[in-house]
């Protein structure tokens, strides 16, 4: 499995905020209004994956005082980090797809004003996930090896 990059997540942030543009756009009006509840299991899986990582990387370098992890939970550890940082890169696009449809009616009309807060708090929420799934993913690798040059990684 070869690390996460930016064209990773690229591709997922577009595609997810012009589809949740384009939903908002059309069907604006028929829509309930996102609740401010939504971004708290984002956060709360953030926080989740910031001590999982902290947990794996301390296996992974041996320190003296980390808690023993099969080998097969590290490695369920950095495909889950892998996946979040996926579907993170989604949830950040479709904020900021809502903050785009959104934002111009903010001052005026009360409802676009309430989803324009929760849109912001879920994209904090989304970039948390997102930099604790690369944190997790990349706590997994055994810093023995050296990357080669060219970005996959070494085989053997």
């Amino acid at each position: 499995m070869r690390r996460t990059s930016v064209g990773d997540l690229i591709l997922p942030f577009v595609i997810v905020g012009l589809v949740v543009y384009l939903v908002f756009r059309f069907l604006y009006g028929s829509l309930p209004p996102l609740q401010y509840v939504l971004p708290i299991p984002i956060a709360i899986l953030a926080i989740v994956e910031f001590s999982l990582a902290r947990r794996v990387r301390a296996v992974v370098h041996h320190d003296r005082d980390a808690k023993p992890m099969t080998a097969i939970s590290v490695a369920r550890s950095v495909a889950l980090g892998k996946a979040s940082a996926l579907v993170a890169a989604g949830i950040c696009g479709a904020a900021v797809g809502v903050i785009a449809r959104v934002a111009p009616d903010a001052s005026t009309v009360r409802a676009a004003g309430n989803d324009l807060r929760v849109a912001l708090l879920l994209l904090v929420a989304g970039g948390l996930l997102l930099v604790a799934g690369l944190l997790l993913e990349r706590a997994g690798i055994d810093p023995s090896t050296k990357r080669p040059a060219n970005g996959n990684a070494p085989s053997g």
